[in-house]
C-alpha cells in the first residue's frame, strides 16, 4: 500500500525559478537504493543520541555553510534528458553540415574546422552552466527552448558557409551574428539567477559575477559586430549583385575561443565553482561517442556511393572498409578504456574537458578523412581498369597503327572493320564503349552529367574522323583532331567517374578552356593529396591528444611508470602517423602512395599497435 501511494503520489508542480543549491528538504542529489528497515532503524538511532545539530536540523546545515562559505550545490549523477535533447541537436548539425560541405580544397577546409568550432563551443558554454547550475523550472526550460533555437540557426546558416569567399549578400551572417548574441544573453541570464540564489556565499560571487561579464561582453561583440559586414552593392550597368569578400567571421572564433577560455580559467582559479562531483566527463563522453556515431555515418555514406553506382567488389576495396571500421573500433577503445569515474583534480579535469575541443575535431576530420579515402580506392580501381583497356588502343596509335595483338579485346574489335564500319568508327565505338562499360553505365540518380555526355559524343566525332583522315597519309590536322578527341573524352570520363561519388573541384580553381586530361587528374591528384595530409595529421593528433587526456585523468596512485610509458608511446605513435603526412613534399612517392591500397591500412595498424600497447600487459618477474 505504501508503494502504491508513493507510486501514486502527485508530482510537484514547476516553480518559475529554481535554486541550484541542494534542497535538503527534497529527495537527494544523487540516487540512492532504498534503505532496509534495520538501517532505518539504525538511522533513527543515531539522530536521537547525535550531539551534532545538524544531523536533526537542516537549518544548522545551512549556517555551517555560509560559515565556511561553501554552497552545496545540486549535483547529477548523469546526463538529464533536456542535456541529452539538446547533444541530439548537435549531432544533426554536424550531420547536415558534413553531408553538405565538400572538403576539396584549404579554404573548404577551414570553413569545415570554422564552423564546427562554433557549433561545438557553443555547445560547450551551454554544458558548463548545465553540469553545474541548471535546475528544472519554468525559466529554465524557456531558456532550453532559446538554446535549442540557436541550434537550429546553425542549421539555417550551414548550407550557406562560405566564409573568406565572395559573397553577394551577408544577410544569412547578420542574422547568425544576432542569435549568438541571443544565446550568449540567454547564458548571462542563467548565470544571473544562478548569483541570485548564491550571492549570501562570498566565494560564489566575484567567480560567477566575471562569467557573467564575459558572457555579456561576448554577447555585445556578437551584436556589435553584425554592422560590420558588407551591405549588398549592385553593379551600375547589371543591376546584379556585386559580390564582396569579408573577414569579419574570423571575430566570431576569437570571441568564442577567449570567452570559453576564460570560464575554464576563473573555474580552475575559483573552484567552488569547478566541476568537481558535476557529471562533465560523462557529457565530454556522450559527445566523443556522438562524433565516433558521426564517423560511422560517413563511412556509410561512402559505401552506399559504391554500392549504388554498381562496381565490383575488389579485396582491395573490402580491405578498406574493413580498415576503416576497424579504426572506429580502435579510436573507442582507446578513448573510452582511459576514462576515469572517480575524481582526477579540478583544475586537470576542467583542461582535460576543454582539450575535447581539439580532439573531436581531429576525430571529425580523420573520420571524414577516411570515408573519402575509401572513395579514392575506388575511383583507382576504375581508373586502372580504364587505363588497361585504353592501353592497347593508344600503343597502337604510338606504333603508327603497326602494333596490334588479335588476341586481345582491342585486336579482335579492331578486327570488324568493314566498308561500312570504318577503322575510324571501330576506333571510336572501342573507346566510347569502354568509357561506358567503366563509368557511364553506372551513373546514380541526381548526378547530372549532361555536359560531360555532350563532350563525349562531339568526342567520338572527332576521333572517328581524325582517326580515318589520318591513316594513311599520317596527315597531322588530322592527328591532332584525333588526339584532341581522345583527350577531351577521356578527360569527360575522368570527370564523370569522381562526379559519380559526389567529388568535385572547386569552382575556383576550374579554368575555361578545351578539356585536358592531365590537368583534369591534377585536380583531383590535389584534392586527395589534401585529404591524405589532414586525414594522418588528425590522426597522429588524435592519439598525440588521447596520451594526454590519459595522463591528465590518471590519479596519483594510478601514475605508475608502465602507465605513463604505454601513454607515451601512444603519443609517439600518433606522431609518427602525423608524419606521414611529409611524403607530399615528394611528388613521385606521394602519387605512388595515393596509387596504392595502404593509406587507410596505415593508420588502422597504427591505432592497432597502440590499442596493443595499451592492452598487453608486461611479464611478471617470478618469485622464487
Amino acid at each position: 500500500m505504501g508503494h502504491e501511494a508513493h507510486h501514486h503520489e502527485e508530482k510537484q508542480n514547476l516553480s518559475f525559478f529554481a535554486s541550484p543549491l541542494h534542497q535538503h528538504t527534497s529527495s537527494p542529489a544523487y540516487e540512492t537504493a532504498p534503505a532496509t528497515d534495520a538501517e532505518r532503524q539504525q538511522k533513527s538511532h543515531n539522530a536521537s543520541v547525535s550531539t551534532d545539530p545538524s544531523a536533526s536540523n537542516p537549518e544548522f546545515e545551512n549556517m555551517d555553510n555560509s560559515i565556511h562559505d561553501n554552497p552545496a550545490f545540486h549535483r547529477h549523477a548523469e546526463a538529464t534528458t533536456a542535456e541529452l535533447f539538446y547533444d541530439l541537436f548537435f549531432v544533426a548539425n554536424l550531420t547536415t553540415f558534413t553531408s553538405l560541405l565538400e572538403i576539396n580544397d584549404r579554404y573548404s577546409l577551414t570553413a569545415y574546422i570554422g564552423f564546427f568550432s562554433l557549433l561545438w563551443l557553443t555547445w560547450y558554454q551551454v554544458s558548463l552552466y548545465d553540469v553545474r547550475f541548471s535546475a528544472d523550472s519554468v525559466f529554465e526550460r524557456c531558456a532550453k527552448a532559446i538554446h535549442f533555437g540557436v541550434m537550429v540557426g546553425f542549421a539555417v546558416i550551414g548550407p550557406q558557409w562560405k566564409p573568406g569567399q565572395d559573397v553577394a549578400d551577408y544577410k544569412i551572417y547578420k542574422a547568425f551574428g544576432l542569435m549568438l548574441m541571443v544565446s550568449r544573453l540567454t547564458l548571462f541570464c542563467q548565470y544571473s539567477v544562478t548569483l541570485l540564489y548564491t550571492k549570501k556565499f562570498k566565494k560564489t560571487v566575484v567567480p560567477l559575477a566575471m562569467v557573467m561579464a564575459w558572457t555579456l561582453l561576448a554577447a555585445i561583440l556578437y551584436g556589435a559586430l553584425t554592422p560590420a559586414f558588407p551591405n549588398i552593392i549592385f553593379d551600375e550597368v547589371t543591376l546584379d549583385e556585386v559580390p564582396q569578400k569579408s573577414n569579419v567571421y574570423i571575430a566570431w572564433y576569437v570571441i568564442a575561443l577567449s570567452e570559453t577560455v576564460l570560464t575554464v580559467t576563473v573555474s580552475c582559479v575559483w573552484r567552488i565553482i569547478s566541476f568537481k562531483g558535476t557529471h562533465m566527463v560523462q557529457r565530454m563522453s556522450l559527445l566523443t561517442l556522438i562524433v565516433l556515431g558521426e564517423g560511422i555515418i560517413v563511412i556509410c555514406k561512402s559505401i552506399s556511393k559504391i554500392v549504388k553506382n554498381e562496381y565490383l567488389w575488389t579485396v582491395s576495396v573490402v580491405g578498406q572498409i574493413v580498415a576503416a571500421v576497424c579504426i572506429i573500433y580502435f579510436l573507442y577503445m582507446l578513448y573510452f578504456d582511459r576514462i576515469q569515474e572517480e575524481h582526477f583534480g579540478s583544475i586537470r579535469q576542467q583542461v582535460w574537458s576543454f582539450l575535447h575541443f581539439p580532439l573531436h575535431i581531429v576525430l571529425v576530420l580523420v573520420l571524414q578523412g577516411i570515408s573519402l579515402l575509401i572513395i579514392w580506392r575506388q575511383a583507382v580501381e576504375s581508373l586502372h581498369g580504364l587505363g588497361d583497356a585504353w592501353a592497347p588502343a593508344l600503343e597502337y596509335l604510338d606504333s603508327n597503327l603497326t602494333a596490334i595483338d588479335p588476341d586481345t579485346v582491342f585486336g579482335m574489335w579492331m578486327a570488324e572493320a568493314s566498308d561500312t564500319n570504318t577503322n575510324g568508327t571501330v576506333f571510336a565505338d572501342y573507346f566510347n564503349d569502354t568509357c561506358y562499360e567503366y563509368v557511364y553505365k553506372a551513373i546514380p540518380k541526381g548526378v547530372d552529367v549532361s555536359k560531360e555526355l555532350k563532350t563525349v559524343q562531339q568526342a567520338y566525332t572527332d576521333i572517328q574522323q581524325g582517326f580515318d583522315n589520318y591513316y594513311p597519309d599520317f596527315n597531322e590536322t588530322a592527328g591532332e583532331q584525333l588526339w584532341y578527341g581522345i583527350n577531351s573524352m577521356a578527360s569527360a570520363t575522368y570527370k564523370t567517374l569522381f562526379d559519380t561519388f559526389s567529388v568535385t573541384v572547386a569552382k575556383r580553381k576550374i579554368k575555361k578552356g578545351a578539356p585536358d586530361l592531365i590537368q583534369t587528374a591534377q585536380l583531383y591528384f590535389k584534392i586527395f593529396d589534401l585529404i591524405m595530409s589532414y586525414t594522418f595529421v588528425a590522426g597522429g593528433s588524435a592519439l598525440i591528444l588521447y596520451s594526454i587526456l590519459g595522463f591528465l585523468s590518471l590519479t596519483k596512485h594510478q601514475r605508475r611508470a608502465g602507465t605513463v610509458v604505454r601513454l607515451a608511446v601512444t603519443g609517439a605513435a600518433g606522431l609518427g602517423l602525423a608524419l606521414v603526412s611529409l611524403i607530399r613534399l615528394d611528388t613521385p612517392r606521394l602519387y605512388a602512395y595515393l596509387g596504392s591500397s595502404w593509406m587507410i591500412p596505415t593508420i588502422c595498424l597504427t591505432l592497432f599497435f597502440c590499442v596493443l600497447v595499451d592492452h598487453v600487459g608486461m611479464p611478471k618477474k617470478k618469485v622464487h
